[in-house]
């Protein structure tokens, strides 16, 4: 079932807000309406476990940090000064509840939907706010979504690059201290990349009018 890309953005943000909003117990009402949605869409379930696993583990530590930081009456655990209660749990369930479900719903959208649809529809829902407003934001996340096959793949060579070098991930410590053996290098691509998009977009003229074009073009270019 072919569902229209404007449909799809609105109802990802009712389904956002009602999945903040709503009491815990309703949540798996909600849960249904997703599932609902992505057999009805067709989303492909193998694409929508890749996007989820590399947020796993920030979902784990922001949940983990709930559970050990949320106060109560009821003490289940006790590691040194950290008190684990009951409460604090049943907080760190419930918030990796909605965040999972928003995860998803955001993936299940972009994967069923093309990135060209998906801009335009965002642009048509913000052209009230100016021309250039819904131009600028649908390009941004157009140029978003195409970059993320980009970060994998400058992550996965950086990564081998660095094992290769003789820096092990093995273990929580060496690990962490791998994240940050990658992340400098990453962002460096990354933002490397970042200013060759840019300045194919400036020597495209992007974003200007026919006004401003016809002011910056040489006057031998304005005579054809």
């Amino acid at each position: 079932m072919r569902i229209p890309a404007e449909l799809k953005v609105l109802g990802l943000a009712a389904f956002s807000i009602l999945v903040v909003v709503i009491p815990a117990p309703q949540l798996a009402l909600m849960a249904l309406i997703l599932v609902s949605f992505m057999i009805l869409a067709r989303a492909n379930a193998i694409k929508m476990w890749r996007m989820l696993l590399p947020a796993l583990p920030f979902i784990v530590f922001i949940c983990g940090a709930q559970a050990i930081l949320t106060g109560g009456t009821t003490t289940i655990a006790k590691l040194w000064i950290v008190n684990i209660s009951k409460e604090g749990v049943q907080a760190a369930i419930v918030s990796a509840a909605r965040i999972g479900l928003l995860y998803l719903a955001g993936s299940s959208v972009t994967v069923t939907t093309p990135e060209m649809d998906l801009a335009l529809a965002i642009r048509r829902f913000l052209s009230p706010f100016g021309k250039g407003f819904g131009r600028d934001i649908s390009t941004m996340m157009m140029l978003a979504l195409a970059f993320m096959p980009t970060i994998a793949e400058e992550y996965s060579s950086i990564r081998m690059a660095q094992e290769a070098r003789g820096i092990s991930y093995r273990g929580p410590v060496k690990a962490i201290k791998g994240i940050f053996s990658i992340a400098v290098p990453l962002l460096y691509a990354l933002s490397s990349r970042a200013d060759r998009v840019a300045a194919a977009m400036e020597s495209r003229c992007y974003g200007l009018e026919d006004s401003q074009m016809k002011k910056t073009l040489p006057q031998s270019f304005r005579r054809l």
